[in-house]
């Protein structure tokens, strides 16, 4: 009998979840715009389970306020993006610091790995595959660590981080800076020089920030009044 732990469905408000997401994220879905139970459960042919599934998910994310028929999408504005990687910055050096004072071995295997999806992605220049190797690669770092709260708070967070990345790498048209930022910092882990570690996460989530605020997509022009 191996032992190994079950590999966990994902569930159908979860799915819903990243279809509405991405949609937020992209736009198509506007700030102010009505989630209507039974209106979304209709348009997406599902039970209206699911959907409170869905919004409870993205309520948590910050990306829906309000409850009952007032639920509505909330705007991804720069701001939003700055906190959002303000944190996701806090967790991650937390996470990396960690790992590196106990499963350093672990961890820089891990990221080698995601290391040669990234660099089949930029021989391919495919931003979508480039992006998956980008969370796993990051996401390693919480798996090293071994602190459940800390893996639980970038869970929750993670999604939304991944649709913005995703968003923003349609955009990016040479894939190769990236990775080559990501192979200097998982040599800096295995070395385990950490303050050199944290200057260069710091920078290349600057970098990131930079680049997800051009995923956000810019508020409507304000008409004139006439005074």
């Amino acid at each position: 009998m191996l032992n190994v732990s079950p590999i966990r469905a994902e569930s159908l408000g979860e799915r819903l979840a990243n279809e509405l997401r991405r949609r937020i994220i992209v736009g198509d879905l506007a700030a102010g715009t009505r989630l209507v139970e039974e209106e979304v459960a209709e348009s997406f042919r599902v039970s209206r389970g699911p959907v409170r599934d869905a919004i409870k998910i993205l309520r948590a994310e910050g990306l829906v306020a309000g409850t009952g028929r007032n639920v509505a999408v909330r705007s991804l504005t720069e701001a939003d993006i700055d906190e959002l990687m303000a944190l996701r910055e806090s967790f991650e050096v937390l996470a990396v610091e960690r790992a590196i004072a106990t499963s350093r071995e672990a961890l820089t295997r891990d990221l080698a790995a995601a290391l040669v999806d990234m660099d089949a992605a930029v021989a391919d220049r495919s931003s979508t595959a480039f992006t998956a190797a980008d969370i796993r690669f990051h996401s390693a770092f919480f798996h090293a660590a071994g602190l459940t709260r800390l893996s639980v708070v970038w869970n929750q967070f993670r999604p939304t981080i991944e649709g913005l990345l995703y968003a923003s790498g349609k955009r990016m048209d040479d894939l190769a800076p990236s990775a080559r930022e990501h192979h200097d910092l998982a040599a800096l882990i295995a070395a385990g020089k950490v303050a050199k570690v944290r200057a260069e996460l710091h920078r290349h989530l600057q970098k990131t920030r930079s680049r997800l605020h051009s995923a956000v997509p810019s508020p409507p022009p304000q008409k004139e009044t006439n005074r």
